[in-house]
C-alpha cells in the first residue's frame, strides 16, 4: 500500500523566459525559487527534478533538453541545460551548468534568440 506524504511547499510561479519565435514548449517546471536560498531539509528541494523544461525548435530539429537538476533532488546538484540537435542525447551541442538561476535564464534566453535569429543561414 502506497503512502502519501505531504509537503509543506508554497505555491510557486514558474520562471519568466522570453522564448523567442518557432520555439514550441513540452513542459515548463522552472519553478521560481532560488536554491540558493533554500535550507538543505526544505521540501522545495523535491521541485529541483531533471526535468525541468523543454523547448523544441522545428526548423532546426533542435532541443533545449534538458534544463534540470542534476542530480535529481539533492541541494549539491545544480542545473544542467543541454541543447541536442535530432535527438542526439548523447553529443550535446550546447552545455552549461551553474547554481545560479539568473545565470541559466541568461544563457536559455541567449541561446534561444542566437539559434532563431541564424536558423536559416
Amino acid at each position: 500500500m502506497r503512502k502519501y506524504v505531504k509537503l509543506d511547499v508554497p505555491e510557486v510561479s514558474i520562471h519568466p523566459l522570453r522564448i523567442t519565435e518557432g520555439w514550441n514548449v513540452h513542459y515548463n517546471n522552472f519553478w521560481e525559487i532560488d536554491p540558493q536560498t533554500l535550507d538543505t531539509d526544505d521540501d522545495r528541494w523535491f521541485m529541483f527534478t531533471d526535468s525541468l523544461l523543454q523547448l523544441h525548435h522545428e526548423k532546426t530539429s533542435l532541443t533545449l533538453d534538458y534544463l534540470g537538476w542534476n542530480p535529481d533532488i539533492p541541494p549539491e546538484g545544480a542545473y544542467l541545460v543541454l541543447i541536442v540537435k535530432d535527438s542526439e542525447w548523447e553529443n550535446p551541442i550546447r552545455e552549461f551548468t551553474s547554481h545560479d538561476y539568473k545565470k541559466v535564464i541568461e544563457f536559455i534566453e541567449l541561446n534561444l534568440k542566437q539559434i532563431t535569429s541564424n536558423w536559416w543561414k
